[in-house]
């Protein structure tokens, strides 16, 4: 009895309040919710990803990046293609370093990769059985043993163990690629016995002495509706190689559907490859592929783990992936280029390419930006919760007072 006489106090009082003060709040109140209704609106209006800007390569005017490796926002080893044919350049502490000059050295006539090195430096081959290394600017040069044959090197990628002076190459055998290790001191493995129509492509360390390699497999026999042109389809393979002169081997093989893969991401204990028609994530620890519905033209690493996808040139979205979600972000414009490489360093992510008109082109995206309270959508949901708290507080303190006299 006592307690249902407390409730209809209670009760009786809210009422009073309420009816005492009600001009004033259910004005504040209906204010309140149009300022809900507009703050939604101008947040969603704000959603869309920010931080990206489009410009000209400043540091080498009308030329095509081939190949490019960030060591900071601002320094970088470069080949590009200009008029006069194809450059390889280095630009560090605002300073340009001519590495290979096309008008004096015109036997360089392809430089099919850049390749980041464990101690900083940039590694390209420009010469059978040779490792050219760059480190600001200065020149070194590994000569590789040929007792064990002559071969191009098509790309480089060292050791994950990192106090382990080593690195896997797939090198280009005459009739096929192939794997081969090569230790420090120039001396080389035995090259992978031919992994028949496999042309190997990429290469990147996820464990010590383990990398995953991507490249394409094509088929002599078509498919069924034309079976005079050759398949094409991209390829996945493990590759473990303990040292010395055994060859590398291929211990796993996965075969994906068409298309090709352009990226190899590291994240913990797997290995992300992105594709153009799928994605697949490599699990080091049961040796496990599987493929996730993700499309996309490049993909970056940037903090915290997570991986943006973009796509193809009039693309409207991108995609922020972690393995704890992927989210879909609609870019404030379409993307503006078609992208041909690209390349991060620790804060920024950049994209080469060219626009509807054939321009080559620079997309620098800022990842720390999207959500940021620089930014459009983060000041809007700074000012929202500030707001919000404010009001609430006011209101209840305005209920305390009220209640107390």
């Amino acid at each position: 009895m006592e307690y249902t006489l407390q409730r209809y106090i209670m009760a009786k009082g809210w009422k009073s309040f309420l009816q005492e003060e009600s001009e004033h709040q259910w004005l504040a109140i209906s204010v309140f919710f149009i300022f809900i209704i507009i703050g939604a609106v101008a947040i969603h209006g704000t959603s869309k990803l920010t931080g990206i800007d489009i410009s000209d390569n400043s540091e080498m005017p009308n030329s095509r990046i081939m190949h490019i490796e960030h060591q900071s926002n601002d320094d970088y080893t470069a080949v590009a293609h200009t008029s006069d044919g194809i450059i390889l350049y280095q630009f560090i502490d605002d300073k340009e370093k001519i590495i290979i000059d096309p008008n004096t050295e015109t036997e360089f006539t392809n430089i099919k990769f850049l390749a980041s090195m464990t101690n900083g430096t940039v590694a390209t081959s420009v010469h059978e059985n040779s490792i050219m290394f760059i480190d600001a600017g200065v020149i070194s040069h590994l000569n590789i043993s040929d007792q064990s044959g002559s071969f191009s090197i098509n790309e480089i990628s060292p050791n994950y163990d990192q106090q382990v002076d080593s690195m896997l190459l797939i090198t280009d055998e005459g009739s096929f690629t192939s794997f081969r290790g090569v230790e420090i001191d120039g001396t080389p493995s035995s090259n992978t016995p031919e992994s028949e129509n496999i042309e190997w492509k990429e290469i990147s360390p996820i464990s010590n002495n383990e990398w995953i390699a991507t490249g394409v497999l094509i088929s002599s026999s078509g498919g069924d509706d034309n079976p005079a042109s050759p398949q094409i389809k991209p390829v996945i393979g493990h590759v473990i190689w303990t040292g010395g002169f055994t060859a590398p081997m291929l211990h796993e093989l996965y075969l994906g559907n068409n298309g090709e893969f352009h990226s190899l991401i590291k994240i913990n204990e797997k290995m992300i490859i992105a594709g153009t028609s799928q994605t697949v994530i490599f699990d080091s620890n049961d040796l496990t592929f599987e493929s996730i519905d993700i499309t996309s033209k490049a993909a970056v690493k940037s903090d915290c783990e997570t991986i943006w996808f973009f796509g193809s040139m009039n693309s409207e979205t991108v995609i922020k992936w972690s393995e704890e979600e992927s989210k879909v972000i609609e870019l404030q414009h379409k993307m503006p280029i078609e992208i041909e490489t690209f390349s991060s360093s620790n804060e920024m992510i950049f994209m080469y390419g060219t626009d509807t008109n054939g321009e080559n082109k620079i997309l620098n995206f800022d990842p720390s930006s999207y959500g940021s309270i620089e930014s459009g959508r983060g000041f809007l949901n700074f000012s929202f919760i500030l707001v919000f708290t404010i009001a609430f507080i006011v209101m209840g303190w305005n209920v305390y007072d009220r209640m107390n006299t």
